[in-house]
């Protein structure tokens, strides 16, 4: 497909997203990629997915760079699970079961030599609203300090200590929006996770753990209006898929309720299947918004020149669909 004379040759962003399936490209420009690496917070992901490839393509200055950044990523993710650890035992004495987010789930789930593979920014907790006074007043016994400015609908405080690499975000639902925040099912699909020497949290199902990293890009990050991808996630969402062949994503379409918010789900099935192979099911072409929106996503990835433009476009098409659908109903 073309646009003004371009057609979609391999860049940056194709030369990254076909190290992070294994497959390095002989002539990647690897400054580029590497940088690219960095715009997404992927480089971890990288050197994990190219951990056995032996093959010339990957020069031995880049090897070095991307075990550096991995161990250290590594070092880091140990100190946050240990805070995590910690919060976790100290909600449970306050009889607080919290309910874990996001890359909380990777971070106290994945095996120790897997621990570097992923960056997380911050660590985010779920409890009831009714929980919250009980939550802030146990972390706040642990040293946390609530940070201004920070709080929002469904993260009522962002806790932080000086001495730790990352804050504690506390939910009473998941970033989105609150439709799609099911808590009766959540905690019916959920299973208990042993952390530490004594603590416990719930772990959402697979098509929860889904659920909240669609909403949360797509729509509380307004990367469905955007039009771009957020590569951390999508690599969540291939592993979540990958670690659970069985997942169900009619449950998670049925989650997902609203015509956009399944266009953002099966834009996000077009992206795993397209950019990674994964094992989701097929988007029929019968289908178009989805497909579109991923030709749109991957020009903006690999032509950031056309970010301003396929964006004016999207919105005026926005517009004029509503404008259309005013008239039909009028």
């Amino acid at each position: 497909m073309k646009i003004m004379g371009m057609t979609p040759s391999p860049s940056r962003f194709d030369a990254l997203v076909s190290c992070l399936r294994g497959r390095p490209p002989a002539d990647a420009d690897w400054v580029g990629v590497i940088g690219e690496a960095n715009r997404y917070l992927v480089v971890p992901a990288v050197r994990a997915a190219l951990a056995g490839w032996a093959g010339p393509e990957v020069p031995q200055d880049v090897r070095e760079y991307l075990d550096f950044i991995h161990g250290r990523n590594h070092e880091r993710n140990l100190l946050l699970r240990a805070q995590a650890v910690e919060a976790v035992e100290a909600l449970n004495r306050h009889g607080i079961l919290p309910t874990l987010l996001k890359g909380a789930c990777t971070l106290l789930t994945a095996a120790e030599d897997r621990l570097g593979d992923r960056i997380l920014c911050d660590l985010d907790i779920l409890v009831s609203a009714g929980e919250v006074p009980a939550a802030l007043s146990c972390l706040a016994a642990l040293g946390y300090e609530i940070q201004p400015g920070e709080a929002q609908d469904h993260a009522p405080a962002a806790l932080a200590r000086r001495r730790d690499v990352g804050m504690i975000d506390l939910h009473v639902r998941p970033p989105g929006p609150e439709r799609f925040h099911h808590p009766d099912r959540l905690a019916r699909s959920g299973s208990i996770l042993a952390i530490g020497e004594s603590g416990q949290a719930l772990l959402p199902s697979p098509e929860f753990r889904v659920l909240h990293l669609i909403a949360h890009d797509m729509f509380h990050d307004k990367l469905y209006l955007r039009g771009d991808f957020e590569l951390r996630r999508l690599v969540d969402l291939d592993g979540i898929a990958k670690a659970h062949p069985g997942l169900d994503w009619d449950e998670v379409a049925g989650l997902l309720d609203g015509r956009e918010a399944r266009h953002a789900l099966e834009s996000q099935l077009v992206a795993l299947g397209s950019l990674f192979g994964a094992d989701v099911p097929a988007v029929p072409l019968s289908h178009p918004v989805p497909h579109f929106q991923h030709w749109r996503r991957l020009q903006q990835a690999r032509h950031p020149g056309l970010r301003t433009l396929l964006r004016g476009i999207y919105r005026s098409s926005r517009r004029l669909a509503g404008a259309e659908a005013a008239v039909t109903a009028g």
